[in-house]
């Protein structure tokens, strides 16, 4: 008689370990979705601060072709390329196209997380809905802790700026929640581009009001 083998036993997750393998991935998930959150963050205000470092060499050149002054200090009359006759209005977009030729692309005046803004391919056809950076009127390549540009999710008193507004030396700025989370970034007259918090952001106004020797200082965002 031939000896009896038995079946070998086919292995399988029983319900318990089948519960346990889920409760570990959820627990993984939750420990690293929000790093990957965190990293996709701080990778957009890094693109949007090369966005401005771009756009404040573009206005340092047209600068230096033009008597060392920005776009809004220049005529726009006879053959000049100006925006001055717009500077006190709100159409921000002007003083951007003023310096499409050193430019590469007017994408770069959106920031990836502005959500309210779209990016377009043509100058052409340009307005405030395809800008999310505001232009600083008191700007100047001598005083270079001036303030050129920066995202416009800047508040005065929960209030988001729009338009030409004035500040004085009192003024108390922060971000808003939109666009980088109470985070933002600022170009500076002097060509660079730096991150900037909202404990950050009033000590660099204050340094803008020291440099340019003003009590006061005029700023257009896009409405």
């Amino acid at each position: 008689m031939k000896p009896h083998h038995a079946r070998p036993r086919i292995g399988g997750f029983t319900i318990i370990e089948v519960l346990v393998c889920v409760v570990v991935l959820f627990v993984l998930a939750g420990l690293y979705l929000p790093t990957l959150a965190h990293r996709g963050t701080k990778s957009n205000r890094i693109t949007c601060a090369s966005n401005l470092k771009q756009i404040s060499l573009a206005f340092r050149m047209w600068s230096n072709d033009h008597g060392e002054k920005f776009p809004w200090e220049v005529t726009s009359k006879g053959n000049s390329d100006g925006t001055k006759e717009f500077a006190m209005t709100g159409d921000v977009w002007r003083h951007f196209q003023a310096v499409s030729n050193e430019l590469n692309s007017p994408k770069v005046l959106v920031c990836g997380k502005d959500e309210e803004r779209t990016r377009i391919a043509d100058f052409a056809a340009i307005d405030n809905s395809h800008l999310s950076y505001f232009i600083g009127l008191d700007a100047n390549e001598t005083k270079p802790q001036t303030i050129l540009s920066g995202d416009r999710n800047i508040a005065v008193s929960n209030k988001l700026l729009t338009g030409v507004v004035t500040l004085s030396t009192k003024t108390i700025l922060e971000w808003t929640t939109s666009i980088h989370n109470k985070n933002g970034n600022i170009a500076l007259a002097d060509g660079s581009a730096s991150q900037a918090s909202t404990y950050t952001l009033n000590p660099q106004l204050q340094a803008a009001f020291n440099s340019a020797t003003q009590t006061t200082l005029q700023f257009v965002f896009p409405q």
